[in-house]
């Protein structure tokens, strides 16, 4: 049932993307490949991993991690630790991301799901979270610095707790190639506060 569920999902994104090239090329009165297998093999041509991709190598390995989390600047923040696993995915296409961790004071396990690419049409690295904890999926486009070590998303999002929309800023840090830092910022009564820390280490 499984295997049939994930082939459904996959002809589906496919069938809704092949639609949406198709509206948009006859809307901007562009020429469209002359037949269907030439419309999939220029989109696979257009989907081949490049340069942009080598900036994600560095996030690809098992990690372990301590996150913390405040609801109050002023108070001690609540502890998790864990572990992740990251690796690349349809030909090094995307990087995969597997999360499992576990509160330190109360003993509540969760897990997280993730994947990063490169859209080469908006010029911009792709993410998607699903998070089992609060039980949300989360998207968003991503900006990277000329070194190639600081990752940015900007971004706004619908509170699980409120159903109110929050103006969200999540920044990765690749410190070194073992040692990797997401700091998660949400914007509070016009004011930028820092709500979440997550140190990533490289397994030895």
């Amino acid at each position: 049932m499984k295997t049939i569920l994930k082939t459904v999902s996959m002809t589906t994104a496919l069938a809704l993307m092949l639609a949406l090239v198709i509206a948009q090329t006859q809307a901007g009165e562009k020429k469209l490949p002359p037949s269907p297998q030439d419309l999939l093999k220029a989109l696979a041509e257009a989907g081949k991993p490049g340069p942009e991709h080598k900036k994600l190598q560095p996030f690809v390995g098992n990690w372990t991690f301590t996150m913390k989390v405040w609801t109050d600047p002023s108070q001690t923040p609540a502890e998790l630790k864990g572990t992740i696993e990251r690796k690349w995915i349809m030909d090094g296409r995307f990087v995969q991301e597997s999360v499992r961790g576990e509160c330190a004071k109360t003993g509540k396990t969760f897990e997280g799901m993730g994947l990063v690419g490169y859209d080469g049409a908006q010029k911009k690295f792709t993410c998607v979270k699903a998070c089992g904890l609060c039980g949300t999926i989360s998207s968003g486009l991503v900006s990277c610095d000329s070194t190639g070590s600081r990752f940015e998303c900007v971004k706004e999002e619908c509170c699980p707790l409120t159903g109110q929309k929050v103006k969200g800023r999540d920044e990765v840090l690749i410190e070194s190639n073992d040692r990797i830092v997401i700091n998660l910022y949400k914007t509070i009564n016009d004011r930028e506060v820092k709500v979440i820390e997550i140190v990533s280490l490289r397994q030895k």
